[in-house]
């Protein structure tokens, strides 16, 4: 097997920055389910929801130079206490290099060390990338939800750990 190109280290307050040149991109929040950021503080926001008590927030970086790439976060579903869901989001030309199927068997080696049961991600239907990286990953598709303010559907994904 390769060598990985990418790790997770733990976010800390000096990533709002990075956080917020990912989420204030369109290209990247029309993945998301959250609208694309239009200040620092939204960013701000998003990193204390990562890393609080329950939650687990990362830097996506390059091994090769630690260039950051990315977010990852697994967060505690509510009323799902053996549940974490995941969330990943790359910069656009770090898109289909691989980086996120390292990222999401790196997020499912973390949960297992956590003796987390379930995995749910939750992906815009159009977001095909995404969705064959999580198939390829082992998770299965639940559910597709709809609502009005989407054009497609939501799709969720869980894995049984």
């Amino acid at each position: 097997m390769a060598a990985d190109k990418t790790f997770l280290r733990p976010l800390t307050e000096a990533d709002i920055d990075t956080i917020y040149s990912l989420t204030s991109d369109p290209r990247v929040a029309k993945y998301m389910r959250f609208s694309t950021h239009t200040s620092r503080k939204e960013a701000e926001e998003l990193f204390y929801e990562y890393t609080k008590s329950g939650n687990s927030g990362w830097l996506i970086c390059l091994t090769e130079d630690e260039s950051p790439v990315g977010i990852a976060a697994l967060k505690q579903e509510e009323n799902e206490p053996d549940t974490r869901s995941m969330s990943v989001f790359l910069y656009p030309d770090c898109w289909n290099k691989g980086y996120s199927t390292e990222v999401v068997r790196h997020m499912k080696n973390a949960a297992a060390a956590e003796k987390i049961g379930c995995l749910k991600a939750y992906v815009v239907q159009d977001n095909a990338g995404s969705c064959r990286v999580l198939e390829k990953s082992g998770f299965s598709l639940q559910e597709i939800l709809h609502f009005p303010d989407m054009a497609s559907g939501l799709c969720i994904y869980t894995l049984q750990l």
